[in-house]
């Protein structure tokens, strides 16, 4: 038989930051690695026509929507639950998953860059990406969106005790 393991929201917290930290910084340096091993980059558009003109902004922009959305509907259901545990286990999974959307859009522009060296796929990439390093978990985040009773809020606020 085994025990499941059990966390503190100090450590629940550190799992959250740590995804997120290893989603951003591995698109970042993508992204850095990309333009650093590039040949330059073009302005203007009127050489090639392509489908990444029209392609990258509109996923960029669904992303954007679409992880909030996804977010928000998440959310909106597990507010819904009575444990602190269930609620902190569904909001990891549904951040991961706005995480993912906004860095995948911005993998896609990375690459759009790589192939076209346009400068507006290398801004489009670099504009997700502060908005995924905008997107970075906090305690009061937390909170704030998981909208915490008081009594939930005051536990969460005590870093070592087994969330349950």
């Amino acid at each position: 038989m085994t025990k499941s393991k059990t966390q503190s929201p100090k450590e629940y917290l550190n799992t959250l930051i740590f995804i997120h930290a290893a989603l951003l910084i591995g698109v970042l340096l993508f992204t850095i690695f990309i333009y650093a091993t590039g040949e330059g980059f073009l302005i203007d558009f009127t050489k090639d026509n392509n489908v990444f003109v029209y392609l990258v902004p509109t996923i960029a922009m669904l992303s954007y929507f679409i992880s909030n959305y996804v977010f928000g509907k998440q959310l909106k259901d597990l507010t819904k639950l009575n444990s602190l545990k269930g609620k902190l286990v569904l909001y990891l999974q549904a951040s991961v998953v706005r995480f993912a959307f906004i860095e995948g859009a911005a993998i896609l522009s990375t690459i759009a860059y790589r192939l076209n060296n346009h400068i507006f796929y290398l801004v489009i990439s670099l504009l997700l990406i502060l908005y995924l390093f905008k997107l970075r978990p906090t305690k009061n985040m937390v909170i704030s969106d998981l909208e915490l009773k008081l009594e939930d809020q005051q536990f969460f606020q005590k870093e070592n005790e087994e969330i349950k």
